[in-house]
C-alpha cells in the first residue's frame, strides 16, 4: 500500500532532524500550534481559567509531530499535549478535565459550574457533545475543494492559501506513512495506521460533494438547535446555560470562529438567519481570551503559509495581505 503511494506521487523530502526542547520540572507545558482548532481550544480555556503555562509551538508542517522526541509524548502525533512535570496529557478532551480538576479557586474560575446532578450541567453537556461530534477538519478540508460554495474566507484562508492547506494535507498522509515504516514501537505504529486511517476518510469524505452536503447539513442542524434552544430562554441569559461561561460556550464559540474565518458567516447565520447565534458570536469576540487567542494566531499561520506559497502568487497575495492589515 505505502509502494504504491509513493508511485504515485514523489514522496516528500524527509522531516528535520528535530531535538527535544527540555523544560524544568516545574513548568505547566502546552506542545501546540497556534492555528489547529483543538489547540486553540486548550488555549481559550487556559486563558479563561487564568493558568500560567510555556507555550511550545510544534512545527507541524515539517513534520515535527512525528519525530521520535514527540512520539513518545504522544504515540498518535497529534496536537496539542500538556506536559505537567511527570504527568504527560494528550488530546483536548483529556488536557480540559485535568486542568478543569486541578485548577480551581477564585483565580481559577471553572468552566462547570454546575452540579452533576442539576439542568444546567446537562444542558451543558448535551451542547458540548453536539459541537464536539462535529467533523471541524472535514469541514475545513472540504471547504477548500468546493468552490460552488461562493465562500468568502478570511486570513488566513484566503487566496493561495487554501490550496497550500490542501498540499499539506497529502504531505502530511505521506509523513504518517513514512513514520510507520520508521517507527520501532509496536504502540507507535498502532496509533499512527489509526491516524492514517482517519485522515483517508477525511480526504474521500469531503471528495464528494454530496457527502460534503452532509457535513454542511449536519452543522447547519447543530446550529439551528443553538437558535431554538436560546430562543427559549426566560429571562435573556449571556451564554448558552446562563450568565457563567461555560466549556460549551468556549466550543460554540470557537466554531463559529473557524466557520467565519471559512467564509460560511452568511450560509449559516448570516442576513438574520440565525440572529441568536450571530449576537452569541459577537459577545463571544468580546472576551478577553479571544482576543489574547486570535491575533498571534492570525500572524504565525500566515508566516508558515506565506513560506509555502508558489513565488508566482505572492504579488497578488502581498496587495491582500496589506489591504487587510493596513
Amino acid at each position: 500500500m505505502n509502494n504504491q503511494a509513493n508511485e504515485i506521487a514523489p514522496a516528500e523530502p524527509a522531516p528535520q532532524d528535530f531535538k527535544a526542547p527540555v523544560f524544568s520540572d516545574d513548568k505547566l507545558v502546552l506542545y501546540f500550534h497556534p492555528y489547529n482548532f483543538y489547540s486553540q481550544k486548550v488555549l481559550l480555556v487556559l486563558y479563561e481559567k487564568n493558568i500560567d503555562f510555556t507555550p511550545y509551538v510544534v512545527d507541524l508542517c515539517n513534520g515535527e509531530q512525528y519525530s521520535s522526541w514527540f512520539l513518545n509524548l504522544n504515540p498518535k502525533g497529534d496536537v496539542p499535549v500538556l506536559q505537567d512535570g511527570a504527568f504527560i496529557i494528550p488530546n483536548s478532551p483529556q488536557i480540559i478535565n485535568y486542568v478543569e480538576s486541578k485548577f480551581r479557586g477564585e483565580r481559577h474560575p471553572t468552566l462547570k459550574p454546575y452540579r452533576p446532578d442539576s439542568l444546567e450541567y446537562d444542558k451543558m453537556s448535551t451542547f458540548e457533545r453536539a459541537f464536539t461530534r462535529l467533523p471541524v477538519g472535514a469541514l475545513s478540508l472540504g471547504s477548500f475543494i468546493h468552490d460552488d460554495l461562493k465562500l468568502s474566507p478570511k486570513a488566513p484562508f484566503i487566496g493561495p492559501v487554501r490550496q497550500s492547506c490542501l498540499k499539506n494535507n497529502d504531505k502530511v498522509m505521506d509523513m504518517l506513512r513514512r513514520s510507520m515504516d520508521e517507527t520501532d514501537s509496536t504502540i507507535c505504529l498502532s496509533a499512527l495506521k489509526q491516524k492514517l486511517d482517519i485522515q483517508v476518510r477525511r480526504r474521500n469524505l469531503v471528495a464528494s460533494r454530496t457527502d460534503f452536503q452532509r457535513v454542511l447539513d449536519a452543522v447547519r442542524n447543530v446550529l439551528l438547535f443553538v437558535e431554538q434552544e436560546l430562543s427559549k430562554q426566560r429571562p435573556r441569559k449571556e451564554w448558552l446555560t446562563g450568565d457563567e461561561l461555560t466549556l460549551a460556550d468556549v466550543s460554540l464559540g470557537l466554531l463559529l470562529q473557524r466557520l467565519y474565518q471559512l467564509g460560511f458567516e452568511n450560509y449559516y447565520w448570516g442576513y438574520g438567519k440565525l440572529p441568536l447565534v450571530e449576537g452569541f458570536f459577537l459577545r463571544f469576540k468580546q472576551r478577553p481570551s479571544y482576543h489574547k487567542l486570535m491575533p498571534s494566531s492570525n500572524f504565525e499561520i500566515l508566516k508558515e503559509m506565506w513560506s509555502m506559497t508558489p513565488a508566482n502568487y505572492k504579488l497578488g497575495a502581498t496587495a491582500g495581505f496589506l489591504v487587510g492589515h493596513i
